[in-house]
């Protein structure tokens, strides 16, 4: 009985130590994202949220996209199911330009691997695929002269 209540009072000091130096520790360092990869459709911000506000919008900022979350997956392959519905935005960098900016984009279903940040609802784009409907045959770009598709 003995042995068990010391080790039960060593227990519970680390774990309130542990506790404290975490509450501490997260007010002096950044936060670090999350390996993910992320399917959603990637969506105007103005048109879908604001559409009234299309017209009197800045130009540079009238095209600025955000996914919405369809499915996410972790490093390890499991499902992070807080994600599914969210709307993650594109923290500006050359690797979401695409994703982030224009209508080229637009209304797409894309699959993004990068780092999200759950508590900003911020995705870090290290590379995206697009994936293509059965529908999208007839408008993939044709290249060559003998008229084959190019991908």
């Amino acid at each position: 009985m003995k042995r068990f209540a010391v080790v039960a009072a060593l227990a519970l000091t680390m774990v309130l130590s542990y506790g404290v130096s975490v509450a501490f520790a997260q007010d002096e360092k950044a936060p670090e994202g999350v390996i993910v990869a992320v399917t959603g459709q990637n969506y105007c911000l103005l048109t879908t949220l604001a559409s009234d506000k299309a017209a009197d919008a800045n130009a540079a900022y009238a095209s600025l996209n955000a996914l919405k979350v369809t499915e996410a997956l972790g490093v390890d392959g499991n499902a992070i199911a807080e994600l599914a519905g969210k709307t993650l935005h594109y923290i500006p960098t050359k690797e979401a330009e695409p994703l982030l900016v224009g209508e080229e984009n637009q209304g797409l279903t894309v699959t993004v691997q990068g780092k999200v940040f759950q508590n900003e609802n911020a995705l870090l784009v290290e590379s995206f695929e697009q994936e293509f409907s059965e529908d999208a045959w007839d408008e993939l770009p044709v290249g060559s002269k003998s008229q084959q598709q190019v991908l």
